[in-house]
């Protein structure tokens, strides 16, 4: 991704407020950001999004560059709103569009991501005509498919997944399309939940246009306003590139072996990642992936695999700047059609954020194999969840989690590992709380507890995990999300930490059983318990008592 600057419009006489001007644009778009969050946590259905924050709002250029995006954002959602919204707009001609539209789309073959990451895109204005775009991606809790949330390990296609929407416009020139609002609504298991978040996201959406008049357009010319977003990028570029010079040049590599088991089947995923740093650049070779796999844990090149990249990239070199498409102007992403990271048309994706943590934490172990001192070791890594799935007496269905998706981060040579927290794919995002949990599904959870001891030993220890002792009060059936089938490695002869899983305690019964693999289909009857165990994060450095 690059930043050019605009040549079109050459830049206006200096004054002595200058410097100040890019800084007070970069706000006053933040501001709109800002907002936008709090509204979409204060008014959507579903806890995913007003408990978990799992949304991410951004600004794109009308040639769909990013140049701003929300702070609250879950960190793969990073740059991935510009190649969803250019398809969008590709279908319906940008000159078809109208001030108050807003487009929908979770076309899956271009957003790298399971179909529930549904973005809503609105046109921004000013003056001279069309400046850009907002885009608001929401996961939707349900677009229908084999079960209700779309994640089945059973699922051999996107088909069997839900529904996706590519370039419709479900609100047009202000006011609701009925049409396409009721198609969405008759292709859902939870039409409240889905109606609900939809409209949270269409309301944000025209509160959007409005503060960017009020905001922007109010303060800057259509011509100072495309200045300040190309200098604002190439700002980032620039920054990045100071970072990257600095880092050690070098080959890098790291090989990760997993295996993963699914509805009787087994696939060998073991990845190798190459790096290469060399002046200001960073080149990652995805090459070494293995193939897609007919079970649904694929992700698209842009959205799974460069997206995962974009994230250790931050992390190691700018984690507290902005996020905007010119800080990734440093850096490559080589990699390669239909690998499990780069999947094809229509392939199965519903747990898409299956490889994700794994790519993440190959490019930091990469890196630390030669400069342990730089970065942590590898953290859990996994979704730290069980899906339970049932319906209520009047037909409607609901959904809750057994576990939390928190587990231990690794440790590094400052300090010991965090935890309990969710993966480096994640963030930071809060749990949905126990009360809200068993207030919409018939659960209830006995326990919640620190694994203290799970993190690997180390001069440094890694993070803890936890475990969750859920109690069905109906008949239903799960899904394991996947834990690790490998460690969390740990660092500079720390040592790995613990696995964590899921285990069944059927009603009646006095032994706890381990599921020999995820299944698509588990039914249990109430008064069954599930067991949740997360994993643990890498030590770093070797133990004390091994120490010297």
């Amino acid at each position: 991704m690059s930043a050019t600057p605009n040549t079109q419009n050459p830049a206006p006489a200096r004054t002595s407020s200058d410097a100040l001007e890019p800084e007070i644009f970069r706000y006053s778009v933040a501001s709109i950001g800002e907002e936008l969050e709090i509204n979409i946590t204060r008014t959507a259905y579903s806890p995913l999004v007003y408990e978990c924050k799992d949304y991410s709002v951004g600004f794109l250029t009308r040639d769909f560059r990013l140049f701003a995006q929300s702070q609250a954002s879950i960190p793969i959602f990073v740059s991935v709103l510009g190649r969803p919204v250019r398809d969008a707009v590709e279908i319906i001609g940008e000159e078809n569009l109208d001030p108050g539209d807003v487009l929908v789309t979770n076309f899956s073959d271009v957003t790298g991501e399971h179909i529930n990451n549904t973005i809503l895109a609105s046109p921004l204005y000013d003056a001279e005509g069309l400046v850009g775009y907002v885009a608001i991606l929401v996961h939707w809790a349900d677009l229908g498919g084999m079960v209700p949330g779309g994640i089945s390990y059973a699922s051999r296609s996107v088909f069997h997944e839900g529904t996706r929407y590519r370039g419709l416009r479900v609100m047009r020139r202000g006011e609701i399309v009925p049409e396409v609002l009721a198609t969405i609504q008759a292709n859902t298991w939870q039409k409240e939940a889905l109606t609900g978040d939809l409209m949270s996201q269409v309301a944000a959406c025209k509160l959007a246009t409005l503060r960017w008049t009020e905001r922007i357009a109010s303060r800057w010319t259509p011509r100072q306003v495309r200045e300040l977003i190309e200098n604002s990028l190439l700002a980032s570029a620039a920054y990045a590139r100071r970072q990257v010079a600095a880092f050690p040049d070098g080959a890098y590599e790291a090989t990760k072996p997993w295996t993963f088991q699914a509805d009787g089947i087994t696939v060998d995923l073991t990845s190798t990642m190459r790096l290469t740093i060399a002046g200001d650049r960073v080149t990652v070779d995805l090459s070494g992936l293995p193939p897609q796999t007919v079970l649904p844990i694929n992700c698209g090149a842009d959205g799974g695999g460069a997206a995962s990249i974009r994230v250790a990239f931050k992390l190691l070199f700018g984690p507290d700047w902005p996020v905007d498409d010119g800080f990734f102007e440093p850096l490559d992403v080589v990699i390669p059609d239909g690998t499990i990271a780069s999947a094809g048309p229509n392939a199965p994706i519903c747990q898409w954020n299956a490889m994700v943590p794994l790519l993440i934490d190959l490019f930091l172990h990469a890196i630390g194999q030669q400069h342990p001192d730089l970065v942590p070791a590898s953290h859990f890594a996994s979704q730290a969840a069980a899906g339970i799935l049932g319906q209520h007496p009047d037909g409607t269905r609901w959904m809750a989690h057994a576990g939390d998706f928190s587990g231990g981060l690794g440790a590094d040579r400052h300090a010991d590992g965090f935890g309990p927290v969710k993966n480096l794919m994640f963030g930071d995002f809060p749990s949905v709380p126990i009360e809200m949990i068993e207030k919409t599904a018939p659960v209830v959870v006995h326990s919640f507890r620190l694994r203290r001891d799970s993190g690997g030993a180390g001069l440094h220890r890694g993070g803890p995990g936890v475990e969750r002792v859920t109690e069905l009060l109906a008949d239903a059936g799960y899904i394991n999300l996947g834990e690790q089938t490998h460690p969390a490695q740990g660092l500079a002869d720390g040592q790995p930490g613990e696995l964590g899983g899921v285990h069944i305690l059927p009603a009646g019964e006095t032994e706890w059983q381990s599921p020999p693999e995820r299944d698509s289909d588990k039914r249990l009857s109430a008064g069954s318990l599930l067991r949740f165990r997360s994993g643990g994060g890498g030590g770093w450095g070797a133990p004390p008592a091994a120490a010297g």
